[in-house]
């Protein structure tokens, strides 16, 4: 935030508005929505009293970047910038100023920068994203999980690595991670085999098992549907914070059915349900069914 505060600055200050413009969208895009937000989803669902405090130091993050996020776009936007200063910030907090044009503008402030962290964070980025093109040359979703992931790189992005080996683990959606700047044997022999999929850039390389057991073929399905739960969810007009009773699910066959059961309880998690009700043809009962594609079949949902 305080790099993108300041380097968003002068670049207006030189007139070059869509170097400027550029650098806020890929911040909102890529570390807020596409980094940040995945990393902190799992806390924000959870409703354990004890992780209490750490759920309000998150909205209080959010709170504060997205609304200096608003105060840097209204030079560029600037009805958007009002009407989102008016409706959430103002709405929130009434002894604000009366417009986004009366606030100061933000100032980077040092004292909340850690530049070795940013840089471990680049070096993660970095590897990121050639983890998820090596799932796309795999035709492999980023919500599936897969078993291991392999990072061939020098030192000091290892060492950024292994610093952030949980937020790896996360975003990459893999169970293991290792980072050493020799392949091991093992693993070229598999490459040879087909089994890891590789992509490389400047002096790293990855390697992504991309083999799928029943284990992770389920858990990778269980999050196609809670997707599809979520989304109607949506439809509905349920908000995020409310619980539902029952979820019932229909389309499936037999084989589906079994790699689902495991996962159950972590589908009512993630869609906020008391319980999910798998079906392997839809059930005559008093609910309203909503079709949805799932690959190469059709699933029906129903929320009561």
């Amino acid at each position: 935030m305080q790099r993108t505060v300041e380097e968003y600055t002068e670049k207006l200050g030189k007139c070059e508005f869509n170097t400027a413009l550029w650098m806020l969208e890929d911040f909102v895009v890529e570390t807020i929505s596409r980094l940040y937000v995945p990393m902190i989803r799992k806390e924000l669902w959870s409703d354990d009293p004890e992780t209490l405090n750490r759920r309000l130091a998150i909205y209080a993050c959010l709170w504060h970047v997205l609304k200096i996020t608003v105060l840097l776009f209204n030079p560029i936007t600037p009805f958007l910038s009002e009407a989102l200063y008016q409706k959430v910030y103002r709405k929130l907090d009434p002894k604000l100023p009366e417009s986004v044009n009366f606030e100061d503008w933000p100032k980077p402030d040092e004292r909340l920068r850690d530049k070795a962290l940013e840089e471990d964070f680049e070096n993660l980025f970095l590897c990121l994203s050639l983890v998820y093109s090596a799932r796309q040359s795999a035709k492999l979703k980023r919500r599936w999980p897969l078993r291991r992931v392999f990072v061939q790189a020098p030192e000091g992005v290892c060492s950024a690595l292994k610093n952030l080996h949980e937020v790896f683990l996360e975003l990459a959606n893999v169970k293991a991670a290792e980072y050493a700047s020799v392949v091991p044997k093992d693993i070229e022999d598999e490459v040879a085999a087909g089994r890891w999929a590789t992509v490389s850039d400047r002096e790293v390389r990855v390697f992504l098992d991309t083999y799928r057991d029943e284990g992770l073929l389920g858990e990778g399905l269980m999050r196609d549907v809670a997707r599809r739960i979520q989304s109607l969810r949506k439809e509905l007009g349920y908000n995020p914070t409310d619980i539902l009773e029952t979820v019932h699910v229909a389309g499936f066959d037999e084989e589906t059915v079994k790699l689902l059961n495991l996962y159950l309880r972590d589908m009512a998690e993630l869609v906020r349900a008391k319980s999910v009700l798998l079906h392997i043809t839809v059930p005559q009962i008093a609910v309203e069914w909503h079709e949805y594609p799932l690959d190469e079949r059709k699933i029906y949902i129903a929320i009561c």
